[in-house]
Formats: structure tokens, sequence, C-alpha cells
């Protein structure tokens, strides 16, 4: 699916951006199936938290129907291959509906040898006026990222203004691939709705199976929906939760 060229950008740079890579008809009905499935995931109810941010994990257990083919579908998952290869272990599903922006962060890290990354999917054009996705390129290596964690209090508060940084303006059918490590933040605020895949390279040692169970919610995010339907591509992303839980 990725040529050689693509892979390097995501192994140096710490993501990739895949233009117009799912169909416009087919992101419709997951933008469609959005509101309904945040409501069905606060029990019915509408949501009444102040307009900052609605997070739901996992999300694609409120509707499996519509959002579980994101899981089984070839295109993704010959992508993921091509990144962290064969054997890689689904994590958790994350719908979030933000009104604001973000500061900078990173994820979770686990060790240097081991990639955990996230496949996201915005459902509204995002641009550099109204919040779109920013990341700092090459942060997931270690230096990098030592120093921002020692001097980061002095640099990351300039926003998108901090040399280097990324925007990722996107429209719907796009998807963003990137490394947790890597910095990330939104700017400014702006109203956008994501869905997040979270997938972890196959764990190799005994250090990174405890990051994949600790991370990974300990087994707690892996509800029935996941099993009920699954062809024997996606068991296979399961299989490292199917033996411990």
């Amino acid at each position: 699916m990725l040529n050689e060229a693509q892979k390097h950008h995501f192994e140096t740079l710490g993501f990739i951006i895949l233009r117009d890579f799912l169909p416009r008809d087919e992101v419709k009905l997951y933008a469609d199936a959005f509101e309904d499935t945040l409501v069905r995931a606060n029990g019915g109810e509408p949501w009444s938290r102040a307009p900052v941010r609605h997070q739901v994990l996992p999300f694609f257990r409120h509707n499996p129907h519509v959002y579980n083919r994101l899981l089984d579908d070839n295109r993704i998952n010959e992508v993921l291959e091509d990144l962290i290869g064969e054997g890689f272990v689904f994590t958790v599903s994350e719908a979030i509906k933000h009104w604001t922006g973000t500061a900078w962060h990173h994820d979770a890290v686990s060790a240097e040898t081991h990639t955990h990354l996230k496949v996201l999917l915005f459902l509204d054009p995002t641009t550099v006026d109204t919040g779109c996705l920013y990341l700092l390129p090459g942060s997931q290596f270690l230096p990098y990222r030592e120093r921002m964690q020692t001097y980061g209090n002095e640099i990351l508060p300039q926003g998108k203004d901090v040399p280097g940084a990324h925007p990722c303006e996107t429209e719907p059918g796009d998807v963003i691939v990137f490394n947790v490590k890597t910095y990330h933040g939104a700017f400014p605020d702006g109203s956008r709705r994501g869905l997040y895949l979270n997938f972890m390279q196959k764990p190799q040692t005994e250090a990174d199976i405890r990051y994949v169970w600790d991370v990974g919610g300990q087994g707690g995010w892996y509800t029935p929906e996941l099993y009920e339907d699954a062809p024997p591509q996606r068991k296979n992303m399961l299989v490292f939760w199917a033996d411990r839980v």
C-alpha cells in the first residue's frame, strides 16, 4: 500500500497524511452516525457538559454496525502492516468532539524499539484557521523529546509558532497516521470531530508486553462487540487480549 518514500516519511518525521484515502460517501456514513453515537455512549442522554471537549472510549462499541467496519478495512490494515509489521495489536477506539484547541503534548511513551500509533480521521474540514492538528516532525525520537521535556515550558507556549511546527490541514477522507510519541497539538480554538484508532506494534519484550497491557487498558476496553462479528483479520489484532482476559 505505502511506497518506500512514504514509509521513510513516517519513520523519520513521526507521521504521514494520506490524502483522499477514504471515499467521501464512506466518511459521510461515519459523520452522520457520530452525534447519535455520542448520545448512546452517554446512556441515551444529551451531553450537558460545558462545550469544550466530549471524549468517548471505547467508542465503536456504541455503534458497532457502523464503526467496526473501520477495523476491517483492508486499506487501513495494509498501511498498518507497512508501518508496524504483522501481528499488530488493536487497543481502543476513541471519538473526540472538540470546541477548543489543545496544548502541545505527546501521548504515552513505549520503548524506543516499539511503536504505538494512531489512525486519525477528522469528519470535518480542518484548517490553520479552524483548529487543525499540528505536529513537531521528528519529536518521536528520544533526544528531541528529552530536550522538549526539559525545556518545553520555555518553547511550547508559542503554540503553532514553535519553529518547525507542521499544520495538518485535512478534508473528510484524509487520514493522519502518527506515532503517539510525536508532540502534537491543535491551534487555534475550533470545532472538529475526530475518530481515533489506537494500534501497537506486536510486543517483543516483557517491557513491550507491560506497556501494551497498561496503556491498553488492561483489557477493560475489550467489549463483546469487538468479537461478535469479527472476521479472521480482526481476530488477529485481538489475539494479545484474547490470551489474557
